[in-house]
């Protein structure tokens, strides 16, 4: 219940414009629109002044369903134009279908991915779902006189056709909490930190040891990606690193999400992003 009321709360205005568009749809069907409207119809011509109108009660129910459900969108969009999503401080754990109907039909262009699963940010800004993800900058500041980047790479398995990408940005990863049946993968690890700053912080160096480790593999089926990276880093590793769609080297990338319990280990099966 808490959870349908937490949806509730933060997708009210979406709801509410899905009850518009329900409502347009059916009006033709729910009342005679040429008997109500008989008597203007007697004593009006058709004309660019009234074409959307004239039509929509002359022409039968399902030409006015159609002609209300376009009017009620066209002026969705037009309210939508400057509405960010997601900024009612909430966990926001939705499925990719709803965030898509959103920026799709909707036609909502800004999404907040602060409280967004770390596997649905990289999904949103990798496949384009909206056109901007605003983030406030002055929330990660940089770290001054940042050092470099640790990097390991563990369990040396011969099988290169799938690798373990560790991203340790606001917290360590330690290995008992990635999935037992990945464990003996070949792991590169990418830290930030060494757990002694839990701040989420932009760091360029961190994308571009990223960069740098995932460009240096061989062409890979499958990359499983395990990160506790704060939004505006995993957007720009999504941008930098992994949206390249034919240029990359990855055939397949998937995005394991941490549970949310005392020991934080990885849930046994990753998203699969493309």
């Amino acid at each position: 219940m808490k959870k349908i009321c937490g949806f509730a709360k933060s997708n009210a205005r979406q709801l509410f414009e899905i009850l518009i568009l329900t409502v347009a749809v059916l009006i033709p069907f729910l009342f005679d629109l040429q008997k109500l409207f008989e008597e203007y119809l007697e004593n009006s011509n058709l004309s660019p002044d009234n074409f959307l109108w004239y039509i929509s009660i002359s022409c039968g129910s399902y030409i006015a369903s159609i002609i209300l459900l376009l009017v009620a969108l066209v002026s969705i969009w037009k309210f939508n134009d400057s509405f960010t999503m997601n900024r009612i401080r909430v966990y926001h754990n939705y499925c990719y279908v709803w965030y898509w109907f959103c920026a799709k039909v909707l036609g909502i262009k800004k999404c907040d991915l602060v409280l967004v699963p770390i596997y649905m940010q990289f999904k949103l800004v990798i496949n384009g779902t909206f056109d901007e993800y605003p983030l406030d900058e002055k929330e990660f500041p940089i770290v001054e006189n940042e050092p470099e980047c640790k990097i390991t790479k563990e369990y040396n398995d011969t099988n290169r056709s799938e690798v373990n990408l560790v991203l340790e940005d606001t917290y360590v990863i330690g290995s008992d909490q990635i999935p037992i049946s990945k464990r003996n993968l070949l792991t590169i690890r990418i830290s930030r930190n060494n757990g002694s700053d839990n701040g989420r912080h932009y760091s360029e160096k961190f994308i571009d040891a990223t960069i740098n480790q995932v460009r240096k593999l061989n062409k890979i089926s499958t990359l499983n990606v395990f990160a506790t990276t704060n939004p505006l880093n995993t957007v720009n590793l999504s941008k930098r690193v992994f949206a390249l769609g034919d240029r990359g080297n990855i055939e397949h990338l998937y995005v394991f999400q941490q549970k949310n319990d005392d020991r934080r280990v990885f849930e046994t099966k990753g998203h699969r992003i493309y």
